[in-house]
């Protein structure tokens, strides 16, 4: 799955040296899966209350390649790949919106699907998978 999420840093994204925070990047990171799983038709409230299952974020890592400043406008570019039945990657590039399309910032995330209960590996529902091969969104 790709899809392409955009955002503009906030003066609460920043730290005192006016970049942004290290965390708040996989936050923003964080928006753009959900965006991504709002846009294939997966309504995020639902799948919490009404699941047996959680999707806990089991890894993740950031690279920052230059600055990002409060005002800046972003396009998070996802990409998603199955792993195993129960796992998953989603990479993520920061790409500034200007002209050049300069890369920011790299991310990675690795989901793994439990079960609630017994906090033990579980099979993905129907709709992550269905999400995880689904082609390009806008």
């Amino acid at each position: 799955m790709r899809f392409i999420y955009y955002r503009t840093v906030r003066l609460s994204d920043t730290d005192a040296a006016g970049v942004i925070y290290f965390a708040r990047l996989l936050s923003l990171c964080h928006e753009a899966y959900e965006a991504s799983l709002e846009t294939s038709g997966i309504q995020l409230r639902d799948s919490i209350e009404n699941s047996s299952i959680a999707i806990p974020i089991a890894h993740c890592s950031a690279d920052f390649l230059r600055p990002i400043f409060c005002n800046d406008k972003l396009a998070i570019h996802l990409s998603s790949q199955f792993l195993k039945q129960n796992e998953f990657e989603i990479d993520y590039t920061i790409y500034g919106q200007s002209t050049s399309l300069e890369c920011l910032a790299k991310a990675k995330t690795r989901h793994v699907c439990i079960d609630l209960a017994t906090r033990r590996r579980n099979p993905l529902s129907k709709p992550m998978i269905q999400w995880l091969v689904q082609p390009t969104y806008p």
